[in-house]
């Protein structure tokens, strides 16, 4: 299969070059359609998202917003998967609850923060403290930690949100700090509530 850099997708985007869309589709669309149909949907679902993800990045593109891209895989895949978190969150779909949050954050240091949670708590539950509780950040936040939990490194987030290196990686801590507070909060109100029943 042929290859092509970053900027030739971008650019092949933005001339809606065939030849570019189908290289996008056949190297990319098998994975996020096996994504989204581990988190309830289907090949439609999955069509309609990567053409979804395809045409933000066009208008990103007509827009002059995305010179900074360095990893085309890495963006658009933060757009496809965040596209479908979004159909989840506003309740197209109800299988949010059975999924895995290592899965969808693994940048949360999940295992860490899993091992104080009392054995006895359900899986579901737990799913829904940690989603709620990323839902209650700062846009900002939610945005940053969006790119390091699909790999993006500390410079590409900080050239992408034109930040300084050393901010974003202070704001990035700041925010995990914040998530982790949210979600340990949460988790006592729902032993306290449990333990007065």
């Amino acid at each position: 299969m042929q290859q092509y850099t970053t900027q030739e997708i971008l650019k092949g985007i933005l001339e809606n070059n065939s030849i570019i869309v189908q290289f996008i589709y056949d190297r990319y669309f098998h994975e996020i359609k096996k994504f989204i149909e581990k988190f309830g949907g289907n090949n439609d679902d999955a069509l309609d998202v990567f053409q979804d993800g395809i045409i933000v990045i066009y208008e990103q593109m007509t827009k002059g917003e995305t010179s900074k891209i360095k990893n085309f895989r890495g963006y658009f895949f933060s757009v496809c998967k965040f596209k479908w978190f979004n159909t989840i969150r506003d309740g197209k779909y109800s299988e949010l609850t059975k999924v895995d949050m290592e899965e969808i954050l693994p940048a949360f240091e999940y295992k860490q923060v899993s091992e104080n949670l009392s054995d006895a708590l359900e899986k579901e539950r737990r799913v829904k403290v940690y989603f709620n509780s990323f839902m209650d950040l700062p846009s900002v936040c939610q945005k940053m930690i969006r790119f390091v939990a699909y790999g993006w490194a500390i410079e590409d987030i900080a050239a992408e949100m034109n930040l300084s290196v050393v901010y974003t990686y202070r704001k990035r801590q700041a925010c995990l700090n914040k998530l982790i507070e949210l979600v340990e909060d949460r988790l006592n109100k729902n032993n306290n509530s449990s333990h007065e029943k």
